[in-house]
């Protein structure tokens, strides 16, 4: 076997190796529900996006819910922020950050808790963060 044979088998092994592991990652969606536990008959106002999504403006009701599916980029940085308004309060907070959730979310839905003292992750065990 010549050198550009041996050549040709190493690129196309390494080439369905990497579209396999591709198209296996590429199926990953995850399943974000956001809960307004801000307070009693307080209304929770919110708008997620993305850098190419936009999912529009919310408005929930003292623990009422809302979500979305999304699917995980090839490279696991899929990120979607929020903007969370009540009363005179104005928080940020990345309610979808691949690295951070991909392994305790991917197979169930992401749960996430809004308090005033920022947002807390329900699934698996909970956890809460500080707005950004």
């Amino acid at each position: 076997m010549n050198s550009s044979s041996l050549f040709s088998i190493i690129f196309s092994v390494t080439f369905v190796v990497i579209l396999f592991g591709g198209l296996c990652k590429a199926n990953r969606v995850v399943q974000v529900d956001i809960i307004n536990d801000i307070g009693s008959n307080i209304q929770l106002g919110l708008h997620c996006k993305s850098k190419h999504k936009d999912l529009g403006s919310q408005s929930l009701a003292q623990h009422q819910h809302w979500g979305f599916r999304e699917n995980l980029n090839f490279w696991e940085t899929t990120l979607f922020f929020c903007h969370f308004v009540w009363e005179n309060q104005s928080k940020w907070f990345d309610i979808l950050e691949a690295n951070r959730d991909k392994d305790i979310c991917e197979h169930h839905p992401c749960v996430w808790s809004v308090r005033p003292s920022g947002p807390c992750r329900l699934t698996g065990t909970e956890k809460c963060f500080p707005w950004n």
